[in-house]
């Protein structure tokens, strides 16, 4: 597979909708094998290759939630390149518009962060990817503020921020230059849609 994003998705709606969802994902044995999305897009009846909608990857992580006034499923993907949003969008029409559709992107390797959030579950903004000392291997950990993550990338090196402003301060750690090669410090600010 190319480069992969991943996506997690906060998906809400009608209670039959969401439960469809989930029952779906379920019968396709989530959570003990991944979901392939072409094979999610067939069980609906998208002709994904007509509508040249993307289907490169899978859902690997799935849950349900209910109570007496909302549902909830959540489940992350990775996918090539960017998030299938395409298909989870024919699927909300399959089930007649009832779903509402929340999510967050994050892919390294082009850079790709972003966030559409329809029920404020992705309020951080940013997140962060680091190896090497002094700082922890770190995947795309998201962080509630930008100050937060450039606090963290201050304490662990004792570079102060001085008169430099918050974007000048994530350039200046995205581009500096540590004394092993494999050492990094990423700050990835999300887009919100």
């Amino acid at each position: 597979m190319a480069n992969q994003a991943t996506t997690t998705y906060k998906v809400t709606g009608s209670r039959k909708a969401v439960s469809d969802l989930w029952k779906t994902l379920q019968g396709m044995n989530v959570n003990t094998k991944n979901v392939w999305l072409n094979e999610l897009a067939d069980f609906y009846g998208i002709d994904y290759g007509a509508k040249q909608i993307s289907v490169r990857g899978h859902i690997y992580w799935a849950e349900y939630e209910e109570d007496d006034e909302n549902t909830l499923l959540s489940f992350e993907t990775e996918s090539a390149w960017d998030a299938c949003t395409e298909l989870f969008e024919e699927i909300n029409h399959h089930l007649h518009d009832e779903l509402s559709i929340s999510y967050r992107v994050c892919e390294c390797g082009c850079e790709v962060y972003y966030v559409h959030d329809e029920g404020s579950f992705f309020p951080e903004e940013c997140c962060v990817s680091s190896n090497g000392k002094p700082f922890e291997d770190a995947y795309d950990d998201v962080y509630d503020t930008v100050k937060d993550a450039i606090n963290e990338w201050v304490s662990k090196t004792g570079i102060e921020q001085g008169e430099r402003t918050e974007e000048q301060m994530v350039d200046f750690i995205n581009e500096y230059e540590y004394e092993n090669e494999e050492t990094y410090f990423y700050i990835r600010v999300f887009t919100f849609e």
